[in-house]
């Protein structure tokens, strides 16, 4: 499984901003900002997770609201 520290990992995930873009639905504009802001809004979550990307690397609800929160993530368990 894949480790996510930033959301720039999460959009690091795809080839290129716009491909990501292209995969969830978004703006390349938007998508262009997100690892600029280290952000990724809320309402794209849903479309991330949904992609064969996110699932192939392992990305979960729970990690992207880590991110968010900035709260380290917990290991093992």
């Amino acid at each position: 499984m894949s480790v996510f520290s930033t959301f720039r990992d999460v959009v690091s995930l795809w080839a290129s901003p716009d491909a990501m873009a292209a995969d969830i639905g978004a703006s390349v504009a938007a998508a262009r900002k997100w690892p600029q802001r280290d952000n990724i809004p809320a309402e794209w979550w849903r479309p991330i997770l949904e992609t064969p990307v996110a699932r192939d690397a392992g990305l979960t609800a729970e990690m992207m609201a880590t991110l968010a929160a900035r709260a380290p993530a917990e290991t093992g368990t």
